[in-house]
């Protein structure tokens, strides 16, 4: 192997494994100095990203998030540009090319394989922005047992990012080994003792663990209340929890007991240290999908008396813009910390409402955000938008301990490689974390229905994917075409659109992969998709013949989902204004938009009926979502199931009286349902049994074919040891 590399001011001495810039040793994790040595000595040549993951990371099970990581690491410390590559070329979909000029190589001899080329001679060629057809490849795990082992695999080679001094990580280790979900862990204050939530099999209860050799495990809800997010109190006598079942905020004596009510409506609670405050969010947190925050608008951060008085609401609605959650207190209970769903920001804000400010920008998808013991950091499980896709793993945030304002960027202390970290929770001494790593397995599910829209046989799976959401599945006017949102199982990569037949043939990735695109609505001629794309704030049309793709409207940051009109002459929009979600109608040819949904009445998701002459919506009814039927013409709303719980709406059957929706029922399952529009009959679809799974986004063809997103949520509880 070659000595030393030289290009610009670059060197990489491949036999001291090291790299400097400008003559000074930059810092490089010993992956992504593998990685560049690879890429070097195919100099001009296309490596593939499995080539590369085998031959770097050889038979760690690990995924591509690790290329991605490393890929980014590497732009960032050589002063590369993904856009306008000197170094490191992305060819999308596909890998990566070193294009530099070497300068000067030592013993060019040994170079043995790889080609050689002058300065002038080096040959060049163009990425291709769609990947080819590719056969369908379907994969589904055999028994949950291999989650496990997935998930535990995954977390053994977890990147340990050059972390500040007070972050280093002295070790990692699993403590629960749960076959479904095991989540929401909080310490007890003097450290001995663990409480997290689980599926006991009747439902999600609260157990507590000792945290020692032998050490006991006890179960202290068994109401099948589905009872999750645990916090103790400071003197580690009471928990206090959110029922997804019974609504509302409980506190149970540490060892169980009988439970009291504290309040009757909110979720995610945090105990402050001095023993004052209870903080937590307005809204239910009953969906517990790995990549869900579990804040649902128009929630905000609201604190409580330990004795269920003095209840009062801390951030002002509307600001920030979003719903927010997932509150923690500061150690001097000064400042809680807290997550807005929105954008995914954090904000932290002072107990009397003032000192509103923002910590992480929208590039970052946060989850559940901690202080450290000092306050001067703020620890929180991200999804970062990187070059050419997502960074997963654990962050901090330098804050003021006076006012949480923060000290600069976030920075990442270890990459869980796919896997979200989520439940964060410290130890009294600040030298132990335990938290969620979760992950996922999607698919879309196919039924085929009589005429009359009822059930003909068993749901076939005719995708699947581990890691990302396969998701918003369409079906295309004439019934034999889908579109649908996924990263099909190359987790770390941008979500695209994909097409494929109605049986799930012929499978075919729409969109650059260099980019996150979604929300896939057919035009009328079935060759045409309309998608939206956040990066370029635009709606794209793409056209399925030619490939060819063109900006076709705005796409504004307070515009959400989208559903284009039968005719594709108007565009229903979720729009956030005034603090409220509700729907819009856009004219396509120019732009121009006007409320369809009264300001307070907060509406989305809308859904076209097949004549074009009404909306069906989500209707927020205090923490339940209803089916809503809207006349387009008149704006008139009739309600369809006024009940307790959650209806997402999705589509219509072909004859335009039923409206097909999924349904989360009082055990926490999710399941299909249908409503008349005409007789407001409701008919249950399938029958799923597990909690720690949903369905979304049921659509139904002109064939009276439905596909629908099945999704599996797997996860369990990890901690790790600072120095």
């Amino acid at each position: 192997m070659a000595t030393v590399y030289r290009f610009d001011d670059v060197e990489v001495d491949v036999g001291n494994f090291r790299v400097s810039k400008h003559g000074k040793t930059v810092a490089l994790e010993p992956k992504s100095l593998t990685v560049l040595v690879f890429l070097i000595e195919r100099h001009g040549r296309l490596v593939e990203k499995r080539e590369l993951m085998d031959a770097v990371w050889n038979d760690a099970s690990v995924t591509e998030n690790s290329l991605t990581h490393a890929i980014t690491q590497l732009r960032k410390v050589l002063g590369d540009d993904a856009k306008k590559a000197r170094y490191i070329e992305t060819v999308p979909t596909r890998g990566y090319r070193f294009v530099a000029n070497l300068a000067a190589v030592k013993d060019e001899s040994t170079l043995i394989g790889a080609p050689q080329y002058s300065n002038q001679a080096r040959p060049t060629s163009s990425a291709k922005g769609l990947a080819s057809k590719r056969s369908r490849r379907l994969y589904v795990l055999s028994s949950a047992l291999i989650i496990v082992a997935v998930l535990a695999v995954t977390l053994i080679f977890v990147h340990r990012v050059h972390s500040p001094a007070e972050f280093q990580i002295l070790r990692s280790s699993q403590l629960t080994t749960s076959t479904g979900l095991s989540f929401c862990p909080t310490l007890a204050p003097d450290g001995t003792q663990m409480a997290y939530s689980t599926d006991s099999g009747k439902g999600f209860e609260i157990f507590v663990r000792q945290l020692i050799p032998g050490g006991k495990e006890v179960q202290i809800t068994s109401d099948g209340g589905g009872n999750v997010q645990p916090a103790w109190s400071p003197d580690g006598n009471l928990i206090v929890y959110h029922s997804a079942s019974r609504g509302g905020l409980w506190v149970i004596p540490a060892l169980g007991g009988t439970a009291r009510k504290l309040a009757d409506f909110g979720s995610h609670p945090s105990w402050s240290r001095d023993d004052q405050w209870i903080a937590f969010q307005s809204s239910v947190s009953d969906d517990f999908g790995a990549d869900s925050s579990g804040i649902l608008p128009p929630s905000a951060i609201w604190v409580i008396r330990p004795d269920g008085t003095d209840a009062r609401q801390i951030t002002p609605p509307g600001h920030p813009l979003g719903a927010y959650g997932a509150p923690s207190w500061s150690p001097d209970s000064k400042h809680i910390v807290f997550v807005e769903d929105g954008a995914a920001a954090i904000w932290a804000v002072a107990l009397d409402g003032s000192g509103l400010v923002r910590l992480t920008d929208p590039s970052y998808r946060s989850y559940d955000p901690v202080y450290s013991l000092d306050g001067k950091s703020v620890l929180f499980g991200a999804v970062e938008a990187a070059d050419g896709g997502w960074l997963y793993g654990l962050s901090r945030v330098r804050v003021s301990p006076d006012t949480s304002a923060p000290l600069g960027k976030p920075t990442q202390l270890m990459s869980s490689n796919g896997l979200h970290i989520k439940n964060l929770s410290f130890s009294a001494d600040g030298k132990r974390l335990v938290y969620a790593a979760v992950s996922l397995r999607s698919s879309l599910q196919a039924l085929q229905l009589s005429k009359s829209t009822d059930p003909v046989g068993e749901p076939i799976a005719i995708t699947s994917s581990f890691g990302c959401r396969t998701t918003l599945p369409a079906f295309s006017p004439n019934g034999l075409l889908i579109a649908f949102n996924s990263c099909l199982g190359k987790t770390g990569e941008y979500e695209q659109i994909w097409s494929m037949n109605a049986d799930g043939s012929n499978l075919e990735q729409l969109t650059p992969a260099d980019r996150p695109m979604g929300f896939p609505s057919w035009y009328p001629d079935s060759r045409h998709i309309l998608a939206g794309s956040p990066d370029e704030k635009k709606l794209i049309s793409i056209d399925l013949t030619t490939r060819e793709r063109k900006a076709v409207g705005d796409w504004g940051d307070n515009l959400e989902d989208f559903a284009l009109s039968p005719d594709g002459s108007q565009l229903a929009v979720n729009a956030y204004v005034d603090g409220a979600r509700n729907i819009w109608l856009m004219i396509m040819a120019n732009g121009a938009m006007r409320p369809l949904t009264p300001g307070k009445d907060k509406f989305s998701f809308p859904s076209w009926s097949p004549d074009g002459k009404f909306i069906a919506a989500e209707g927020l009814r205090g923490s339940d979502n209803d089916v809503a039927i809207i006349t387009v013409s008149s704006g008139n709303i009739q309600e369809l199931t006024p009940y307790h719980g959650k209806e997402w709406v999705q589509s219509w059957s072909p004859d335009g009286d039923k409206v097909f929706f999924a349904k989360q029922d009082d055990d926490l399952t999710w399941n299909i349902w249908s409503v008349s529009r005409s007789t407001k009959v409701l008919e249950q679809l399938t029958h799923y049994t597990s909690r720690n799974a949903y369905v979304r986004y049921p659509t139904v063809s002109v064939r009276n074919k439905l596909v629908y997103e099945y999704t599996e949520t797997n996860g369990n509880i990890w901690m790790v040891q600072f120095k």
